[in-house]
This record gives C-alpha cells, sequence and structure tokens, in this order.
C-alpha cells in the first residue's frame, strides 16, 4: 500500500494542476493583435516598422516583471508590468500600464499610467519602447522589409 502512496498522490497533484490549467486561462490578445505594427507618436500615426510584438519583447517585458494583460474595451488591451525590489526601506512596488488600441493596421499606444518617478506621457513612452528594437536592428514589419519604406522618426534617449 505505502508503494502506491507517493505516485497516487503525484497523480493528484498533477490532475490538479491541469484541470486547473484548463479552466484559468490567462486573458491576452489575439496573435494577430500583437503582431500588428506599432505605430509611432506623431500626428499621422505613421507606422514604426515593427510589430508590437517585436516591440515587446526587444523590451524584455516578459523577463522580469509580472505581467498582466486585461482587455480595455473592443480592440483595446492593456499591458500591466509590475515589479517589486527591495530598497533600502524595504520593497518598493513599481507599476506600469500600457493601452494599445488596434486602429486599422496598426496598434496605437493610447494611454499609459505608472508609478513614480516614470513617464506617463504617450510620446516619450512610444519613443522610449522604441529605442530598443531600433539599437537591436530587429525585423521590420513586411511593410518595411519589402519597399524599405520608412519608418516613425523617434528621438532616441541618450
Amino acid at each position: 500500500m505505502k508503494a502506491l502512496a507517493g505516485p497516487a498522490m503525484l497523480l493528484v497533484m498533477v490532475g490538479g494542476f491541469l484541470i486547473h490549467r484548463s479552466v484559468s486561462k490567462e486573458a491576452a490578445p489575439s496573435r494577430d493583435f500583437v503582431e500588428l505594427e506599432f505605430a509611432g507618436a506623431d500626428a499621422d500615426h505613421t507606422g514604426s516598422c515593427y510589430s508590437l510584438s517585436t516591440v515587446l519583447i526587444a523590451n524584455g517585458v516578459f523577463g522580469g516583471a509580472i505581467r498582466t494583460w486585461t482587455e480595455a474595451g473592443e480592440n483595446a488591451w492593456t499591458l500591466g508590468l509590475e515589479t517589486v525590489s527591495q530598497a533600502y526601506n524595504g520593497p518598493v512596488h513599481e507599476f506600469q500600464n500600457f493601452t494599445f488600441e488596434k486602429v486599422g493596421k496598426q496598434v496605437r499606444l493610447k494611454a499609459v499610467e505608472a508609478s513614480k518617478n516614470r513617464p506617463t506621457d504617450v510620446q516619450e513612452n512610444v519613443d522610449l519602447l522604441l529605442d530598443a528594437p531600433n539599437a537591436r536592428h530587429s525585423t521590420p514589419v513586411d511593410r518595411c522589409l519589402e519597399s524599405g519604406a520608412p519608418g516613425y522618426r523617434y528621438q532616441p534617449r541618450k
């Protein structure tokens, strides 16, 4: 009997985990949404030549911070990034919430909420988000790859 207790308990734990995973799905935008071209912050919303997924991956948002997606309306999603770090006076909680909206064949940064000392200006955040894929010479979207079309020109941070 004791020999079966270990495998039985493991089976119960694995079964419980699989049931939990199948019932509780993390909300996230569709692949079609994140593969749209990320728009620049100029008045014409010139395309950046990078998909939203490329921008997010280049910025490392899938590592380090706790990441949550929430639906923010029809064709809109908010990406929440949270970190807690140990500082001199105790733990420090920092967050950024980026709301993206699909407009035509682009995704635009619509709004930014952030903890103190983090920028909330949309144009500044677009420029900051584009620093990483530009520095890495990330693969552009087909529109720019095929025709060599220019993308949004931003002011890199120093």
